[in-house]
């Protein structure tokens, strides 16, 4: 759910404590994004707004932003467009300046920060990650057929979870394959240094031993 305010281009935002956008809150924690907006729990703000124990005014230093539903119904969150660029953009990182909001390409694209901080993290916490977007992918793929197909807005989100997971499995893969020639290598090496040490003259020129009890002179 969302409202949109930029069609197909990712321009809304999209909300984060419902099943969809919780499985893809636990995915960037798996990445090691620690979700903390300047000193405050994004977390601990969901919980306080779905325990009716904050006011809207006071969702912004939580770095979330109320989502109004038709019909009066209570709000949902999303991150807010400042939070989106404090917790996931890399100020050294040019193209991450160009992260304006969740649904942004630059985020969820294979140059972007959650694809990168996929190489750095463990296999199992990769793994984890990849679950959860996952998740989010077959709920969204579900409640777009329920609705009809979704909106704008619907396909863009889904496209970037898409792009992301492929991504992330894609440099998973490259990166096992240059741990494995990295591997191959150090294990080659190794049996040539123990050849090297078994057969001397294979490496050069041997140098002749004197006998054990004689003096080296002839």
């Amino acid at each position: 759910a969302g409202h949109a305010s930029g069609a197909d281009d990712g321009g809304e935002i999209r909300s984060v404590n419902n099943a969809k956008g919780q499985a893809e809150m636990e995915a960037v924690k798996a990445l090691g994004f620690p979700l903390l907006f300047k000193g405050y729990d994004v977390e601990a703000g969901i919980r306080l707004f779905e325990a009716n124990k904050i006011q809207q005014v006071d969702l912004g230093k939580y770095g979330l932003s109320p989502i109004p539903l038709p019909g009066g119904n209570k709000p949902l969150l999303g991150l807010s467009p400042a939070a989106v660029k404090f917790l996931f953009a890399d100020p050294n990182v040019a193209s991450d300046a160009r992260i304006k909001s969740y649904p942004c390409r630059e985020l969820w694209c294979d140059a972007g920060p959650l694809v990168r901080r996929s190489e750095t993290v463990t296999p199992g916490r990769r793994d984890e990650a990849l679950q959860k977007l996952a998740e989010s992918i077959k709920l969204r793929t579900a409640e777009m057929k329920k609705r009809g197909g979704g909106n704008a807005g619907h396909h863009h989100m889904l496209a970037m979870l898409q792009e992301c997971e492929s991504a992330i499995r894609f440099r998973a893969k490259a990166l096992a394959q240059r741990e494995k020639e990295a591997e191959d290598l150090m294990q080659g090496l190794s049996q040539m240094a123990v050849d090297e040490e078994a057969f001397p003259s294979l490496g050069g020129t041997a140098t002749p031993r004197a006998s054990k009890g004689t003096s080296g002179r002839f």
